[in-house]
């Protein structure tokens, strides 16, 4: 995979799905452990923020020009691809632990995006190190439960 060219695009729909993911993972958290149902529809509330603010970058910011003479060169999607399904069985705790493994991996992310793309507009890396901020402050909160 770190041959082929990853646009853009490509990242931000892996983004998408990478918060779409995340927020049906924590809405199904929300359900399965009443007692922190507040944190776990925080965190599908930021997650739907996420996306649409990275699109809106995105949108903003990038060109024609720039999409298709920019490339994420050497960059692997599936290392980032996140366990989203959680075991029926799985306690707060287990859920929790799942839950830290997901944030981290979305921190990755964000980071690794920022990263490569710090030569364009400052739009474009600042939006994913917010992003990366916002998920990576959920660690402590989640470790706690776990």
């Amino acid at each position: 995979m770190s041959a082929q060219r990853i646009t853009a695009a490509v990242v931000i729909g892996f983004t998408e799905r990478l918060e779409s993911d995340s927020a049906r993972f924590y809405e199904g958290l929300a359900e399965r452990f009443p007692e922190q149902r507040r944190v776990f529809e925080g965190y599908v509330k930021e997650a739907k923020s996420n996306s649409t603010n990275i699109l809106r970058t995105y949108q903003e910011t990038v060109t024609d020009a720039l999409e298709t003479n920019y490339s994420f060169e050497g960059m692997a999607l599936p290392d980032y691809e996140p366990l989203v399904a959680l075991a029926p069985d799985a306690t707060l705790s287990q859920a929790a632990a799942q839950a830290v493994q997901l944030e981290e991996l979305a921190v990755a992310f964000y980071q690794d995006v920022a990263e490569r793309s710090k030569s364009l507009l400052a739009t474009i890396p600042g939006a994913f190190k917010r992003v990366a901020r916002k998920r990576g402050a959920r660690v402590a909160t989640l470790q706690k439960m776990a």
